[in-house]
């Protein structure tokens, strides 16, 4: 059985699930049953002695598990950290760093050395576009990092204490490098630091490599647009 920390932890999550579902009128009849199912079997552990306690505890983390594994299937505004859900579903194609390509899977892994933009041949053009699409994916990871400030709530801390530990805690994992809020490992601060610089300073240099291409693309249809107010 877990040890006594993961067990209050369990049982902690436990007490989440029911206060999520709710037991006052007017909450759906599935998540009432639940909660009150589920209360009861905390309270039969709880009020337990000896081997029927032991007994009762264990029915009750098989139970919390159970519910934790189904969490993606309870109704709508009782699913923990629901909120992140939108930003979960695309995040994994969020990896500025990586090789592979967000909008396209047809490139070449060659690095693009030298920004041309006059008399550019279609390869040098495909690798402009590659690394277009790695500089467009700095820009929706700070969109997420920005949506995922406004999605925590008072409520996504404690879900995330109670279930960092689990085997089962892929979407806890995650948000902890949205929020980041890393707890997996201990990092210490000077390395946190020097990586945080690193990290921003790449994500600048990558950035300002294109406002040049950028007011040359701005300007190309600027006047592709008079041409055509011209006419």
């Amino acid at each position: 059985m877990e040890n006594l920390e993961q067990q209050e932890k369990i049982i902690n999550l436990g007490k989440l699930f029911v206060k999520e579902l709710k037991l006052e009128p007017g909450v759906d009849t599935f998540s009432r049953w639940m909660a009150h199912y589920l209360a009861e079997k905390m309270s039969v552990a709880e009020q337990s002695e000896g081997s029927q306690k032991e007994a009762a505890e264990k029915e009750c983390f098989d139970v919390i598990l159970k519910l934790w594994q189904h969490r993606h299937s309870l109704p709508t505004g009782r699913r923990p950290f629901e909120s992140f859900e939108s930003l979960l579903e695309t995040l994994s194609k969020l990896k500025p760093d990586t090789d592979d390509p967000y909008f396209y899977n047809a490139f070449r892994s060659k690095d693009l050395t030298r920004l041309k933009i006059d008399n550019t041949p279609v390869e040098e053009w495909m690798d402009i576009a590659k690394e277009i699409d790695k500089t467009s994916r700095i820009w929706i990871e700070y969109a997420f990092n920005q949506a995922s400030n406004n999605a925590k709530n008072e409520k996504t801390k404690e879900w995330i204490e109670n279930t960092i530990e689990l085997s089962d805690n892929t979407e806890t994992d995650i948000i902890n490098v949205l929020l980041d809020n890393n707890t997996t490992f201990n990092i210490d601060d000077d390395f946190s630091k020097q990586y945080d610089i690193e990290r921003l300073t790449k994500r600048i240099s990558q950035l300002q490599k294109y406002a040049k291409l950028n007011e040359t693309i701005l300007n190309a249809y600027k006047t592709d647009l008079e041409n055509h107010q011209a006419k």
